[in-house]
């Protein structure tokens, strides 16, 4: 063979080993795409993945600032250990193990232990601690060791948040729940892509023992926070309802609750509790009552029904009606008022005030119920008044009304248009509302006939710090006549004067409302008492600022509006019409301090400069005891310490559990006011999780 054709061999050789061996890849590449891709994807998967991590979540805000919900960071620690230069270590395991003593409880000898075990099997991301403060984390990285850097201490922290509620309870349902695997709730729901930071891909790799740390560390990423919420709720105000709610509940033992505190002129919603019983016999935020619950309204109903007839038929507070002595027959059914009143007929106010049942029907069954073209005029009346739509506010979950439509075809069970309809839905059964809906027509009543549609938000602020406000909204200019709103107002100033309502006195104000009182299945024959009590107004009488519903569902011992649900109306009305002077008498008697205060220094400086109070300070503490002394308010130091309970006595609620929690403890609060008694006595050591605190 000469010198050409062994050349010529080589190079075939040479390019058939080489298309030999990209056919090979390829066929690899092939068989990998087509038949085993999920099987080595699976198996990355279990060692490396990517994940969507999500920036710091924006704040909820009431309207005067105070945080409702808010992202907390907390860190978990790992140690590489096989980072850790042996000499290194062997140099500092004793003075680290006395500092995590120090600050983290156990031994040092145990820490020793623990950590001397995991270097000599070569662990590299030994989990030190879960859950640890900003600040806690910071002191860890004081210690020997921790403090180098991560190549020669290896010292890891992972950051991750946590949603929490500074006011635990109070409106909890309302602001809302930001749930990874379920559905969120409330203004988190609503405000979900406002409230939400920036998305970022991370990559992270799995470890010895189920760990999934970041391959790279992402501290010094720029992730943008999420925009803020800052709501129409007032803390004061809903502290007030929450707390005056649920002493009702727990005194009648009811099913759940709810108390509803909404501005007149804009339909700001001020405050809104929502209170459902656990097996436990405990109340708690569960479920939004208020927005989401369909009930026959009972007697609250009894406005809208006078509304249409005043408006569409041109009843007057002084048209005279038959009582019949409380009983009267409509068909089959016998319907009863509630007291006996022993009249044969009164004036439509009287009537009114009395909350008489028969009456009311008597009036409406005049004028709508004798034929269907009578129904027709009745249901008409009704929806003009704008009253069978939902209001609109702004968080999900709000249920449409329910009236019988006398021209629908429906043949559902009670869901057909009867004889008995118009009387019956003329005192508020045989249709559904919710209380929301209730009280916005008696809002729109106390706004001389201007219907605004209820809402929760007062300011968006994006992440980028621009602002948006939200504006009241009108629904209706105008539900009724100026005459008709006028003779409504009168109606519901009669019942908290001389009718159901007469014994709910408060002081300093006035207030006009209607009592309800609600049987349950009273289609069915049964000897059991299940009600729902209700009441519904405004107050001041005569130029109202806020509008209130009460609604208290399925309660024991005692079922009338104005024995169950009316009390916890006036007490709203009574303590909300009294936050403007509450301060100062406790304050300033005499240029004296009357009774002692704690908490925030820079709070009670601001309120002394303010009120021109002259005031010795002794302490630069944050945390202080104000007293009376002398001619001047003496400010002295309240001593907190890490490790033991501080004393919280005379503090406020938002002092008090920002120093409880910030040691640790979770807070249980009973009562309102300011804090006279607590579970643990202070100076004694924390060694348990949880604190209850006494206000009044």
């Amino acid at each position: 063979m000469d010198r050409k054709s062994e050349l010529l061999l080589r190079v075939y050789v040479v390019f058939f080993a080489f298309v030999l061996f990209a056919g090979i890849i390829m066929f690899k590449v092939i068989k990998i795409a087509l038949f085993e891709g999920d099987k080595w994807r699976e198996q990355g998967g279990r060692y490396v993945k990517w994940v969507d991590v999500e920036g710091d979540r924006g704040n909820i805000y009431d309207v005067h600032g105070n945080l409702l919900a808010t992202s907390l960071p907390y860190f978990d620690v790992y140690i590489d250990l096989v980072t850790i230069p042996d000499q290194f270590f062997k140099d500092n395991i004793n003075s680290i193990s006395r500092n995590l003593e120090k600050y983290f409880g156990k031994t040092a000898s145990w820490w020793k232990s623990e950590l001397v075990t995991a270097k000599v099997a070569k662990n590299r991301y030994f989990p030190l601690f879960k859950k640890l403060s900003k600040e806690e984390r910071d002191l860890l990285k004081t210690f020997p060791i921790f403090k180098e850097n991560k190549n020669k201490g290896g010292f890891i922290s992972v950051e991750k948040s946590k949603r929490e509620k500074p006011y635990k309870e109070l409106c909890s349902r309302t602001i809302g729940l930001d749930r990874k695997n379920a559905s969120k709730v409330g203004l988190e729901r609503t405000y979900d892509k406002i409230l939400q930071g920036d998305k970022e891909k991370r990559l992270l790799r799995r470890f010895p023992g189920g760990y999934w740390l970041p391959v790279f560390d992402p501290t010094g990423n720029d992730q943008k926070r999420g925009g803020d919420v800052v709501s129409t709720l007032d803390m004061h105000i809903q502290d007030i309802a929450h707390h005056e709610l649920l002493e009702c509940l727990e005194k009648y033992e009811a099913e759940a609750g709810t108390a509803v505190v909404m501005e007149v002129e804009t339909g700001a919603i001020k405050a809104m509790a929502n209170l459902g019983r656990l097996k436990s016999g405990t109340y708690v935020e569960q479920y939004n009552y208020a927005v989401g619950r369909l009930s026959e309204p009972g007697s609250t109903f009894k406005l809208i029904s006078s509304l249409a007839m005043m408006e569409d038929k041109g009843l007057s507070v002084d048209t005279q009606v038959a009582l019949d002595l409380g009983n009267k027959k409509f068909f089959n059914i016998t319907m009863h008022d509630s007291e006996k009143h022993g009249k044969y007929s009164a004036t439509f106010q009287e009537a009114f005030e009395i909350s008489s049942n028969v009456g009311m029907a008597n009036a409406a069954y005049t004028r709508y119920g004798k034929s269907r073209s009578q129904w027709v005029e009745f249901y008409e009346a009704l929806h003009k008044l704008g009253v069978m739509e939902q209001t609109g506010i702004e968080i999900a979950g709000e249920r449409t009304p329910f009236f019988k439509n006398p021209s629908s075809t429906k043949v559902e069970k009670n869901k057909k248009w009867s004889g008995t309809t118009v009387p019956w839905m003329a005192h508020g059964y045989e249709l559904e509302m919710t209380p929301l809906q209730i009280l916005n027509v008696y809002n729109a009543v106390a706004n001389d006939g201007r219907m605004m549609k209820p809402y929760l938000t007062n300011e968006i602020i994006t992440g980028d710090g621009e602002s948006k406000k939200i504006y009241p909204r009108v629904i209706k200019d105008r539900i009724a006549k100026q005459s008709v709103i006028k003779d409504a107002q009168k109606l519901l100033k009669g019942v908290a004067e001389r009718g159901t309502a007469r014994k709910l006195k408060v002081t300093n104000t006035s207030f006009a409302g209607k009592t309800g009182t609600t049987k349950l299945n009273y289609w069915k024959e049964t000897d059991s008492k299940e009600y729902n009590a209700s009441f519904a107004g405004y107050f001041p009488a005569d130029n109202p600022k806020y509008s209130i519903i009460v609604v208290i569902y399925n309660p024991t011992g005692a079922y009338y509006g104005s024995k169950v649900a009316g009390p916890v109306f006036r007490d709203i009305v009574q303590r909300v019409s009294g936050l403007g002077q509450r301060n100062l008498p406790e304050f300033v008697e005499g240029r004296k301090v009357v009774k002692a205060h704690s908490g925030f220094k820079a709070d009670y400086t601001k309120l002394l400069e303010f009120i021109g109070l002259d005031y010795d300070d002794f302490d630069n503490s944050k945390w202080v005891n104000m007293k009376s002394k002398s001619e001047a308010i003496s400010i002295e130091k309240n001593v907190i310490e890490k490790k033991k309970v501080p004393n919280v006595k005379g503090m406020g609620l938002r002092d008090a559990v920002y120093v409880l929690e910030t040691l640790g403890l979770e807070v249980e609060v009973l009562g309102v006011g300011q804090v006279y008694k607590q579970s643990i006595p202070p100076g004694g050591i924390i060694n348990k999780k949880s604190i209850t605190i006494h206000l009044k």
